[in-house]
């Protein structure tokens, strides 16, 4: 027997006869096809058992339960092909092209090849989209080029089916590996086991293959160990690499790509599972502060890694804004992760917020907090939303590195006076000093005066300008002897006087205090 074929299926009666019929087809007919029930409850095992009576190169398997539900690996992993030189797998909702066999055993014995892949063609079966997986010319690699060629050939290798390996291989793949990966991962992890015992490989440049992509899928289904087996897959193939001598920086970006994709499969799988809102920001968090995904999305160079951490930061706004009363921690740990700068203004309070505004989260997606601040002042300016999102909060959190605006929360002095805010930050402070001074001699500074002269006193004194300085506090004690603050009055006093001021407006404030005892 040249070629063993394998197949093990799960309620699959409505796809499975397209695929036996597909296998039964073949150019080539010197196999054994082995059909697996995995303990399925409609009319697969039926199928299987009819296929089987008109061809006796149909051999039936059946488990009274699914493995999954067992805890059992998958049984394609544990499946020991008999007496046979080729392996080869087709899951039950897959076909074949009628000459998959034909064209693969002659590439693989052509080329001496422990393993051949042949392209794939991907039926999208929710909107009808179709895409080819296929390289312009086949490749063949010996060991030693592994590492060198991992680009071209990953996505290959990522699936079980799609290839024909040579039987030997099977029994030295060991089945170590994560629980999740007994759920989804474990193709990848099995192909890579593979390949540490591969000496010879080869992509042909054909499209033998044809993949449903279906939602219900194991790909697509919510496990507690997704995210898990995401990252043990990109250490197994940083392991699997240095068996070659160090990994490039090319190598690693390519990996951080991939697994960057493979986060934006996760965060969307979570996102669409029956979770609570605070269950998904847990996952969310899981993921936000890894070390493999922090380390992924500030060294990868490729777009997807920005791609991915957008995607978390949008399903972790999206259920931080469903978490009502529930405490938001895990939702601001999240954000301050992904998002340094401008992670710590967002509550869940304020979440809906960014969501609905375009603008607002692409400064937020860019980190950008003077574009995040900037956006919350024009609110302000309009009188839109700040107290239903706490803005004047968000935008004093925003000001966290800015030593001269960090404590102003004043919702009042922000609308009035948000051109002045804007100065500052962005380091025009002589501008801001002149225009804040301007207002003040015109005795146009009303709503927001304190907070005002507090900023201009800062403004002076790092700036240098002491008669402003002197000014300003002449400014501050005269507004709390109007507000009837008289110890704080006082103090302001003092200190002006043991700096050695005199003037007119000092000795007023001096007489107005004496009077007020």
């Amino acid at each position: 027997m040249k070629i063993i074929v394998y197949t093990c299926v799960y309620n699959s009666e409505k796809t499975l006869p397209e695929t036996i019929e597909s296998v039964l087809r073949q150019s080539f007919s010197s196999f054994e096809f082995h059909i697996e029930d995995n303990g399925s409850t409609d009319g697969t095992r039926a199928v299987i058992y009819d296929y089987a009576a008109r061809d006796s190169r149909i051999v039936p398997h059946i488990r009274e339960k699914n493995h999954t539900l067992t805890g059992e690996p998958s049984p394609v992993f544990s499946f020991t092909p008999p007496e046979s030189e080729y392996f080869t797998n087709i899951d039950g909702d897959d076909w074949w092209e009628p000459d998959y066999l034909e064209r693969l055993l002659g590439f693989a014995e052509r080329f001496r090849l422990d393993i051949a892949c042949t392209g794939t063609l991907m039926h999208d079966m929710a909107t009808g989209a179709q895409g080819a997986r296929q390289l312009p010319k086949p490749l063949v690699l010996e060991k030693k080029q592994f590492a060198q060629w991992l680009p071209y050939y990953h996505a290959f290798f990522r699936p079980i089916w799609g290839k024909l390996i040579r039987t030997e291989l099977v029994p030295k793949v060991r089945l170590a590996g994560t629980d999740s990966m007994y759920f989804y991962g474990a193709d990848t992890f099995y192909c890579f086991q593979l390949l540490r015992h591969a000496n010879r490989i080869g992509i042909d440049n054909s499209v033998l293959q044809h993949y449903r992509i279906a939602q219900r899928s194991v790909s697509s289904q919510y496990n507690s160990g997704r995210f898990e087996t995401d990252v043990y897959l990109y250490q197994d193939a940083i392991s699997f690499l240095s068996e070659f001598g160090p990994v490039s920086v090319q190598n690693r970006n390519f990996l951080q790509c991939v697994y960057s994709n493979a986060v934006i499969d996760t965060v969307g799988v979570v996102h669409n599972s029956g979770l609570s809102p605070a269950e998904k920001l847990r996952e969310y968090r899981t993921i936000a502060t890894n070390s493999v995904t922090m380390a992924a999305y500030r060294e990868c160079t490729d777009e997807s890694a920005s791609r991915s951490r957008t995607e978390l930061v949008m399903k972790t706004l999206e259920a931080g804004a469903a978490l009502g009363q529930q405490s938001d921690e895990d939702m601001r740990i999240t954000l301050q992760t992904l998002l340094p700068r401008c992670g710590q203004a967002v509550s869940s309070a304020s979440a809906w917020m960014f969501l609905e505004d375009p603008a607002l989260l692409r400064g937020l997606n860019r980190d950008d907090a003077y574009a995040v601040a900037d956006n919350l002042l024009e609110r302000l300016e309009r009188g839109q939303s700040g107290k239903k999102y706490a803005i004047s909060e968000t935008v004093q959190a925003l000001a966290v590195d800015q030593p001269l605006l960090c404590q102003i929360s004043d919702g009042v002095f922000l609308r009035k006076y948000a051109g002045i805010y804007r100065k500052v930050w962005r380091g025009e402070r002589i501008d801001a000093l002149e225009e804040m001074t301007g207002l003040l001699i015109d005795n146009k500074v009303s709503g927001g005066r304190e907070t005002f002269l507090d900023l201009f006193i800062s403004l002076s004194a790092v700036e240098n300008y002491p008669t402003a300085y002197v000014f300003g506090k002449l400014q501050l004690a005269q507004l709390y002897l109007r507000q009837n603050r008289m110890d704080k009055c006082r103090a302001l006093v003092d200190e002006l006087k043991e700096m050695g001021v005199e003037n007119d407006d000092l000795d007023m404030l001096e007489r107005a205090l004496e009077d007020g005892q």
